[in-house]
Order: structure tokens, then C-alpha cells, then sequence
């Protein structure tokens, strides 16, 4: 057996000992309650009514299980009639078969016998046999009285002989040893005493010592017979120290009337053994005829629910016989079924084991015959099968290497087939046109290339229309979402061994940043050439326009206002050439990044407290989260940044008051800081935003264009990204994401 089938088995048999411990249990309660509500006005002993009823509460349950087996046997044939399962019909008619032999005799047996125990119960709680035990009862109560009266008159007398003042005044006539013979004779009394009303003990004589009563028990009859009504009719009887029992009669002894007596005189007699034990048989018999009474219906259950659970014990034996032949015969032809229908799933490891010597075990070994014949067969097809698996592997192979080749480079690569259907397309593609690679294969292109893309698809369809060049390249500007892009597209022809066409293969390669590169290089040379060209002859012009005023201003009285307006207009223009001068030398000469760890919080800060004091009406706003942590930074480049983001973020705001917010994150997880610089000015047309990061490219009259080119060259060389977007409710979001330490 297996570890998990013995653990199985250990968990089913803990289960089964749960269930009988409950069912232990609510036998063990239910015959507890039941005892108590049906003790009656004579008040069964608890304990019996507990096991009477906890025997009914276990032979209901036993009925209910006989039941449920049956009815599970019964529902068992109805589902498989149901399910059409093999030899369903064969079962159904060799169960009813055996029921009907069983329940044509056991049903008039059952009545039968419930007839009869409902006789007898009838006939021995019957009125005459309950007025017999009545009345011997009551015999016996008559002749007790008869007794206790005599008594009384006897112990009268002895008053009269022994007391004949009273107790106290003169005491008994005679004294404890001195009662004659003819005392106990004359009155065949066993012995007298005299007791207070406490129950001690003043007097006594006995006829024989060994036969004298118990002083604890004789005190307690007075104390009982003092608090009594004298009137009362009770005789009660009272063993003695021989092992017989004995009969007391009291009378009061003294005292004057209206008074309590000042003593109490007792005669003892004692009774047959004889008598008392009829008396005594008589009573109990009668008492536990009265108890049985009370259990005449639960009795008459019980035996009811006796012979329900032998008619179902038959019953349950029958169903379960037929089930049983019928199991003999269609086990096999059932194990045959579910044999043939592995084989022809495919598995050829089945064997029926019946050893049988009739026609069956004919069949069944035909059959194992047959299964061993189909075995062997497969076997030589799995062999011949083998090296074509090992060359479909092979194959498999180089189609999933190529495949990781083409997720890995950077070039976009897209196949179509001659209906225009997707067939491959890399993860490169799928960024460079903006597509989901799920929903992509198996679609045509018509459907997911967007109205510009489908354009250089008719490009290349005429070029190829007039060429019928197998190879076709074209430069092409697409947008995918947000972003212009400068791709190379070549297309290839693809043919079969045939010669025939099976479709075109697309190759894209994204030129974007290295145009880009190659555009900030020529206006870095550009800005250069600009810087030394213009540069030196500014300061002369300066100059120059500065002497001219301090020379001939005070010269011209009418004139002078003009000349100086002039020499000045000269001096604030080659002071803004000389500022675009120097902007492009920073632009043509910055220097390669010198990172350190830095704490751009602080620079954030720094730049922040210059600009609170030079625009008073604008609200600057640092958010920093505490987890922000040093980066590696060149100070001064990033200090340039700062001044160029906030100079941008003011000049947005064109005067007005409004807010800059600069906010610093740190994503933990995927080790990026980001710096983002808001500002609530007026915003970015959506074509700026593609163009903002280009040198000479600027929004404002006259800006330079290179700020955000700096700031897009710093950030580059620091192996960050930035990017624009816009802010809410309005304004502009330039986000810079730089790697973490």
C-alpha cells in the first residue's frame, strides 16, 4: 500500500471512530432526556429509563442505517438504469427477483409477530390482573391495621398498668428489671419504652435484648411521631436487631390537657417472618407492575422496531445478493468494456486478471490476446517514429533559436504572407508601431497599421510595381503615439524552392537617436564656429558705443537724449548677443560628465531659495519623499539644469503669478529617482512636444533653443531619460528619470 493510500485509510478509520463516539454519544443523551420526560407521576428509576430508551435510541439508529443501506442500494440501481451502464438490467431484475422471494414470507411474519406482541403486552397490563394486584395490596394495608389497632388498645392498657399518675408525679409502677412473665404474655409485645419529645430514652424493657430496637432509630420515631398529627393512620415498620420487623405504637404519658405530654410510651411488637416477607413481595410486585404499565408503549416500540430491523436485515441480505450474482456476471463483461475503451484511447497496458473456465474466460482471453498483438505493433511504429522525432527536435530547435535572434536584436522584424496575413513579428516591431504581439499574429496588417503606416505600404507596393526589385529600402518618418520616428524600412521578397511568392519580410530599423546625435554634433560644430565668429568683435562694439556717449553726450544739448538712447539700445543688444555667445560655447564645449555622490535634494533646495527671492509673487513648492536617496552626479551640470528648468518654469508663467512645484521619488523596486519640475504656465502645443529637446528649437520670441537641449545632453550623459507631459488642471511637466545607487 501506498503512502498516500494508508494515509487515506488512517484518515477514513478516524473518521468512522468520530462518528460512532457522536453517535455513542446522542444514544447516551438522547436516553438521558428521554428517561427524564417520561418518569410520570410514579418516578422510574432514572437509571432504567436511561438504558430503556438508550436501547430504543440504538435500535432506531440501526433501523435508519438498514434504510440507508437499502435505499443507497436502491438508488445505486437507479442511477446506473439511468446511465445506461452495462448489466444495469440484469441487476435490476435479479434484485427484484430476490426481494419478492424475501418479502412474501417476511411480510406476514412481521404482521404476524407485531399482532402478537401487542396481545401479550394487551393481555398482561390488562384491569383484572391490575384490580388482583390492587387488591392484594390492599388486603395486606387491613391486616397492618388490624394490627396497629390492637396495638393501641394494648399500649392504652400498659398506660393504665405501668403510669397510672402520669410520668413525672410518680414515675413507671415498675421498674425496668422488675416486669413479670405475665406481662409478656398478656399483652406478646416484644418490648416498651418511654422517651421525651427529643427521643431520649427514659424507660425501657425488652423481652429479649438481642431483639431490641436501634436507640438512633427509636429516638427518631418519636421526634417523627411528636410532630404528627396523634390521629394520623400510620403503622410503620421497623427492623429490629434479629433481622424480623416490628410494629410501634405510641400513646402519650402524662401532662395535663391541652398541654404536650410529658413522655411518650412505645409498644413493639414484632410480625411473622412469614407475613412481612408476602407483605413485602405483595407491595414490590405491585410497584414494579405500576413501572412496567408506565413502559408499555416504549416496550411495544421497541419490539416493533426489533422486528423492522430483522424484516430490513432480510431485505438489505436480499438486495444485496442479487446485486451480488449480478455483479458475478457483468463484472467481467463491464471490466471487458472499460478495457476496450482504453485501447482505443491509446492504451495498449490493460489486462483483464478474471481466471474463469467458462465462455466468458474464452472471451476474456481472445481479448488479452488481442491487446499483446496491438502492443507489439505500436512498439515497431514507436521505433520508426524515433528518428523522426529527433529530426522534428532539430528542427524545433532552430525555430526557437531564431526566434530568441529575432527578440533580440533591435531591428524590427515583420513577415506577411500573400494575403496580407501577420505571421511574425518581434517584440522590436511590436514598440515600433505600437502594437500588442497577443493580437497581432494571424490578422492582416490592413487591420492594425494606422492610416500614415499604410501609406508606406503603398510606397513600397508601387515601387515594386515599377521596379520588381526582389530587395526595396525607403526612409520613412511615422508617428507611434506621441513620438516621431525616423525609420529604415526594407522590404525582401520571400520564394520558395519553387520560384513561387509566399510573402515579404519587413525589416525596421529606428534611426532616430542616432539622427539625433548626429544633429546635436553638427550644431554643437555649428555653435562653436557661431561663438568664434561673432564673439570678439562684441566687445569692440561695446566699447565703442560707450566712449561715443561719455564723448559727445554732454556735447549735444537737444541731441544728447537721442545719442544716448541709441549708444544704449547698441550696448543692451551686444550684451544679449554676447549672452547667446556664450550659451553656445557652454552648447559646443560641455565638457564630459564628472559624477559624484550628490544630494540633488539639497541642490533642488539651493536653486530653489535664489528664485523665491527674485519672483516674490510666485509660489515655489519642494516635495522630497524621505527615501530619496544620494546619486552620482556631476554638481555643476546639474546645477545648470536646475537654473534651466526653473528659468523655462517662469518664463511659462509669462509674469503672472502661479506655482512651480519640483518633486523627488524614488522607486525602490526598480532603482529609479525621478525629478519632476511643474509649473501651471500656459502649456505645450502638441507639436512642440516632439521637438522641444532639439537645439534652436524654442516657444519664446526670443529664446536660444538650447536650454532644454543642455538639460536633454546632461541628463543623456548621465543615463537618465527625459520626457514632457502635461500637467493638471494646466501647465507643463518636465519628468527626469535618473538610475539609482
Amino acid at each position: 500500500m501506498s503512502y498516500s493510500n494508508a494515509a487515506l485509510v488512517r484518515r477514513r478509520r478516524r473518521r468512522e471512530r468520530i462518528v460512532l463516539i457522536i453517535v455513542l454519544c446522542l444514544v447516551v443523551v438522547f436516553g438521558f432526556l428521554e428517561g427524564w420526560f417520561f418518569q410520570y407521576r410514579s418516578e422510574l428509576p432514572i437509571f432504567g429509563n436511561i438504558l430503556l430508551f438508550a436501547l430504543i435510541n440504538l435500535n432506531v439508529i440501526l433501523l435508519l442505517l438498514l434504510v440507508y443501506l437499502v435505499l443507497r442500494n436502491v438508488v445505486k440501481l437507479i442511477f446506473e438504469r439511468r446511465r445506461r451502464i452495462l448489466g444495469h438490467r440484469l441487476r435490476t431484475r435479479l434484485t427484484l427477483a430476490f426481494v419478492g422471494l424475501t418479502l412474501i414470507p417476511t411480510l406476514p411474519l412481521f404482521g404476524l409477530a407485531t399482532q402478537f406482541i401487542s396481545f401479550s403486552l394487551e393481555y398482561w397490563f390488562s384491569n383484572q390482573v391490575e384490580q388482583s394486584l390492587e387488591q392484594a395490596v390492599l388486603l395486606g394495608k387491613d391486616y397492618l391495621k388490624q394490627v396497629h389497632g390492637d396495638l393501641l388498645v394494648d399500649a392504652q392498657l400498659v398506660q393504665w398498668e405501668l403510669f397510672p399518675g402520669g410520668w413525672t408525679a410518680h414515675g413507671p409502677a415498675v421498674r425496668e428489671g422488675d416486669v413479670p412473665q405475665s406481662f409478656w404474655e398478656r399483652y406478646h409485645v416484644q418490648g416498651a419504652f418511654v422517651a421525651d419529645a427529643q427521643g431520649k430514652v427514659l424507660w425501657e424493657v425488652w423481652k429479649d435484648p438481642t431483639q431490641q430496637l436501634d436507640p438512633l432509630v427509636m429516638a427518631q420515631l418519636v421526634r417523627e411521631w411528636a410532630l404528627s398529627d396523634e390521629t394520623v393512620d400510620s403503622f410503620p415498620l421497623v427492623p429490629t436487631g434479629g433481622k424480623r420487623e416490628a410494629m410501634v405504637a405510641f400513646r402519650p404519658v402524662g401532662g395535663d390537657e391541652g398541654k404536650a405530654p410529658e413522655a411518650y410510651l412505645a409498644l413493639v411488637r414484632t410480625l411473622p417472618s412469614s407475613m412481612a416477607a408476602r407483605l413485602d413481595a405483595v407491595v414490590r410486585g405491585y410497584e414494579n407492575y405500576s413501572q412496567l404499565k408506565l413502559l408499555k408503549a416504549p416496550l411495544k416500540t421497541s419490539h416493533l422496531i426489533t422486528f423492522s430491523i430483522a424484516t430490513l436485515l432480510v431485505l438489505f441480505a436480499a438486495v444485496w445478493f442479487g446485486l451480488y450474482l449480478a455483479r458475478d456476471i457483468t463484472g467481467p463483461i463491464q471490466g471487458l468494456l472499460m478495457a476496450t475503451e482504453k485501447v482505443a484511447e491509446g492504451d495498449l497496458d490493460v489486462s483483464l486478471d478474471w481466471e474463469r473456465d467458462d465462455e466468458i474466460g474464452t472471451l476474456l482471453a481472445s481479448f488479452n490476446r488481442m491487446v499483446r498483438d496491438l502492443r507489439h505493433n505500436r512498439e515497431q511504429l514507436t521505433l520508426a517514429n524515433e528518428a523522426l522525432q529527433e529530426s522534428n527536435r532539430e528542427l524545433e530547435d532552430r525555430r526557437r533559436y531564431m526566434e530568441i535572434v529575432l527578440r533580440n536584436i533591435g531591428a524590427g522584424v515583420v513577415s506577411v504572407d500573400v494575403h496580407g496575413t501577420i505571421r511574425t513579428m518581434n517584440k522590436a516591431a511590436e514598440e515600433m508601431l505600437g502594437l500588442q504581439g497577443d493580437g497581432v499574429i494571424g490578422r492582416s496588417y490592413t487591420e492594425l497599421l494606422q492610416a500614415e503606416h499604410l501609406q508606406v505600404v503603398k510606397a513600397f507596393r508601387d515601387m515594386y510595381q515599377v521596379g520588381r526589385q526582389p530587395t526595396m529600402e525607403r526612409h520613412a518618418q511615422v508617428m507611434v503615439g506621441n513620438r516621431l520616428m525616423a525609420l529604415l524600412i526594407k522590404v525582401s521578397l520571400l520564394r520558395d524552392e519553387e520560384g513561387r511568392d509566399v510573402g515579404v519580410v519587413v525589416v525596421l530599423d529606428d534611426l532616430s537617436e542616432l539622427q539625433k546625435a548626429q544633429r546635436m554634433a553638427a550644431w554643437r560644430e555649428v555653435a562653436r564656429r557661431i561663438a568664434h565668429e561673432i564673439k570678439n568683435p562684441l566687445t569692440p562694439i561695446k566699447l565703442s558705443a560707450q566712449r561715443i556717449r561719455r564723448k559727445y553726450g554732454p556735447m549735444l544739448d537737444e541731441e544728447g537724449g537721442v545719442l544716448a538712447e541709441c549708444t544704449q539700445t547698441i550696448i543692451e543688444q551686444v550684451d544679449h548677443m554676447k549672452r547667446l555667445v556664450d550659451e553656445f560655447s557652454s552648447f559646443a564645449r560641455m565638457p564630459d560628465a564628472n559624477p559624484t555622490p550628490c544630494d540633488l535634494g539639497a541642490l533642488v533646495e539651493e536653486a530653489v531659495a535664489l528664485y523665491r527671492h527674485t519672483y516674490p509673487k510666485i509660489q515655489f513648492v519642494v516635495d522630497r519623499s524621505p527615501d530619496f536617496p544620494l546619486l552620482r552626479l556631476d554638481r555643476g551640470q546639474f546645477r545648470q539644469v536646475l537654473n534651466n528648468l526653473l528659468e523655462n518654469a517662469v518664463q511659462a508663467l509669462d509674469g503672472a503669478s502661479g506655482r512651480i512645484e519640483l518633486r523627488l521619488y524614488y522607486d525602490s523596486i526598480l532603482r529609479i529617482a525621478r525629478l519632476e519640475c511643474a509649473d501651471t504656465g500656459r502649456g505645450l502645443p502638441p507639436e512642440a512636444r516632439l521637438r522641444m529637446f532639439e537645439p534652436y528649437y524654442s516657444t519664446k520670441e526670443k529664446g536660444s533653443g538650447l536650454g532644454l537641449a543642455i538639460v536633454s545632453k546632461i541628463i543623456t550623459d548621465h543615463n537618465g531619460f527625459v520626457r514632457v507631459r502635461d500637467n493638471e488642471p494646466r501647465g507643463t511637466v518636465i519628468v527626469i528619470e535618473l538610475p539609482g545607487t
